[in-house]
């Protein structure tokens, strides 16, 4: 270091002879200073790995640079016997030259320690990036990469530099991320997802953001920053299955399948037809309840596979749930295009179906409708094919039915119906029926559930399910319903006057029923008529009402809470409201669908279903009622899970008022034996 220091000393003194001594010593005293300053700054970088320029050790580096200097002035001055004045002038002359050198210096250094400081912070960013950072050259060849390329993908340095990008980007998307990379180039930031290659040949899912890179106003190649999205990828992949295809069969289901066929009936032009069959197979249930549920699921599986077999290339087959089909005929010439893919379909599943070593024989009911002849829009269609679909399940099945004028005959039937069932409450022909409630905690009965019955003259007995839905279709479920209420407060009130224990009354509501502005002031009036006190009338909704006109039926819900009446949700489970619903609104009680208690010794699913529900309502302060029971090992399942209370043909089956004060009380000092 000194030596260094001194040869470039002594070189500098060779050209600086024809110089004033002064000036001689001067430039030697410099040189020598700095050479051995720089030297020690490379000894340090190189050891130390860390910048020397740092102020304080410039300033005690021009602060022994100044003594030395004046050091040697004195003694020239002092060999040389030279004056005082001479000396001094010389001193503060040297001094302000090696300040103003030293000046230069330090700013000449502090500069170069910015350059290194935004070096090694780029350099950090760069190698410590959570996600792989990469630049390419104009031709798209790989210039650098950090650390994470290697551990995420598998590639060396050593092995991917100086290579083409896309020759480890998947063939599927591969020009579209060409064309991202182009775009770039020209200067226009990009952002775009490609598949790329893993050392070992997996695939991962990239999320990738570049931009040109730009040196002197020119691009001279592109850099990136690639995201690992392969998880959120997968992620998605199976929210999106789960949401539009069916977990057993792996077919579209109910809602994939409704855009597809509004898609379908969009594309369709003028002079091309499109079809939809609706299929539901023949006695499955009888399968199921044989077999079980997990033999039922496998005969789903292999059926859906022959459908789909039996149609032609281009065909959509959907599973609605259950045991429903769907199948789209995008384009078809006319009507009987579709007919040989019936038959072709109800021969295969003719044929026998082998499972754990059975012989099973399955046959399905087709209905058909044709688009724009039997309906304009996905509702109607679906509504004429299903209606066709009962016409063949009520020819004895095995069958298909092409939607005609002959379906029409449902429709009068409905229309009788409609007819008799103005005149209805007139001829007092609507009665009602009681089911009682259990209480799980003290095994008494605290409530009962109104149920309507309807025994016409010319129809003859008619049940709920058909002339109820009739009812919703027109204004009559208003005067029907309004009934139902006030004969159930009046019957309720009667038991209470006869001196029987109060108990609850339940009483369903139909959505139409819940958006009418008059319902509040409806039930207060029948609670006043009758003298019920509030809290002995209970109101049931079903959880899809709670969709309907959001606004006014939570405000509707609310009034009817303020009244003093408690409320329930009916078939939970099996509607399509959201959850937020019930956090913001205090219901009282939730009944769980009858679906999930039959199933209740034969799918694990159902189970953990039904535990879930109750720990859910429990956790928002409801008290869970379970309808269906049928059985004492459901019974003793719900206890076990904290279910509040049951109802079903276990406990009793609907009662008429009579039957229901001869045998609701003896039931009571009779559980120890039914429950």
């Amino acid at each position: 270091m000194y030596f260094i220091s001194m040869v470039c000393a002594a070189t500098i003194l060779k050209f600086t002879t024809h110089l004033p001594l002064i000036i001689q010593i001067f430039c030697i005293t410099f040189v020598y200073e700095n050479v051995n300053l720089l030297v020690r700054t490379g000894i340090m970088k190189f050891v130390n790995n860390t910048p020397f320029f740092r102020e304080i050790a410039l300033k005690r580096v021009y602060g022994v640079q100044v003594s030395l200097l004046v050091l040697t002035l004195l003694l020239y001055h002092l060999v040389q016997s030279t004056n005082a004045i001479e000396l001094l002038i010389e001193v503060m002359i040297s001094a302000f030259l090696m300040l103003v050198i030293n000046f230069l210096i330090s700013a000449y250094n502090k500069h170069i320690y910015k350059i290194e400081e935004s070096k090694q912070r780029y350099q950090s960013l760069f190698d410590h990036n959570p996600d792989i950072v990469f630049t390419l050259d104009l031709s798209g060849k790989i210039t650098s990469i950090n650390p994470m390329f290697e551990k995420l993908l598998g590639y060396s340095p050593e092995s991917i530099l100086d290579v083409n990008l896309f020759e480890h980007v998947i063939s599927i998307g591969k020009q579209e991320a060409i064309h991202h990379i182009e775009q770039a180039l020209l200067g226009n930031p990009q952002q775009f997802t490609m598949g790329f290659l893993t050392k070992e040949g997996t695939s991962h899912d990239m999320f990738i953001t570049c931009g040109p890179t730009v040196v002197n106003d020119q691009i001279v190649g592109v850099y990136g920053i690639a995201k690992d999205i392969t998880e959120q990828k997968q992620a998605e992949q199976i929210i999106h299955r789960m949401a539009y295809f069916d977990e057993i069969t792996g077919l579209p289901n109910r809602s994939n399948f409704q855009e597809c066929m509004a898609e379908t009936l969009e594309k369709t032009s003028d002079n091309s037809l499109a079809g939809l069959m609706f299929l539901d197979l023949d006695k499955f249930k009888h399968v199921n309840d044989t077999l079980g549920h997990h033999t039922g699921d496998l005969l789903l599986v292999d059926v859906s596979k022959r459908i789909i077999h039996s149609v032609p290339e281009g065909s959509i087959v959907s599973r609605l749930g259950g045991d429903e089909f769907t199948i789209i005929f995008p384009k078809i010439s006319d009507t009987d295009e579709v007919i040989p893919v019936a038959d072709a379909i109800l021969q295969a599943l003719a044929e026998p179906f082998y499972l754990h070593n059975r012989e099973l024989y399955i046959t399905t009911s087709i209905g058909i409708c044709i688009y724009p002849e039997h309906g304009t829009d996905v509702e109607t269609l679906i509504k004429n094919a299903d209606a066709s679909m009962y016409r063949a399940k009520e020819s004895g099945g095995n069958t298909y039915s092409v939607y005609s004028k002959n379906i029409q005959e449902l429709n009068e039937a409905k229309h009788k119906i409609h007819s008799n069932l103005h005149k209805a409450i007139e001829r007092e022909e609507f009665y009602l029926h009681f089911q009682p409630k259990i209480d799980l905690t003290t095994d008494k009965i605290n409530g009962v559930e109104a149920l309507i019955r309807w025994e016409n003259q010319e129809l003859g007995p008619m049940s709920p399910v058909q002339f109820i839905p009739i009812a919703e279709e027109s204004s009559l479920i208003l005067p029907i319903g309004e009934w139902v209420l006030r004969s159930a407060c009046k019957q309720n009130k009667a038991w209470q006057d006869a001196g029987f224990p109060p108990i609850v009354m339940s009483v369903n509501l139909s959505s139409i029923q819940l958006q009418n502005e008059h319902l509040v002031r409806t039930i207060g009036q029948i609670l006043r008529e009758t003298e019920l006190a509030p809290q002995w009338l209970e109101i049931e909704i079903t959880e899809s009402m709670l969709l309907q006109n959001t606004q006014h039926t939570m405000r509707v819900l609310e009034e009817i809470k303020e009244l003093g009446i408690s409320i329930s949700i009916d078939d939970f489970g099996v509607g399509y409201s959201s959850l937020s619903y019930l956090k913001h609104f205090s219901f009282d009680y939730l009944k769980m669908d009858k679906s999930f208690i039959d199933n209740l010794n034969m799918s694990p699913k159902d189970e953990l279903i039904i535990s879930g529900i109750i720990k859910l309502a429990h956790s928002l302060n409801m008290k869970v009622i379970a309808e269906g029971v049928e059985s004492s090992e459901q019974l003793s399942y719900l206890r076990e899970q904290g279910c509040d209370g049951v109802q079903g043909y276990l406990i009793s089956k609907p009662l008429s008022a009579e039957d229901f004060i001869e045998r609701v009380w003896s039931l009571k000092n009779e559980r120890s034996h039914n429950i």
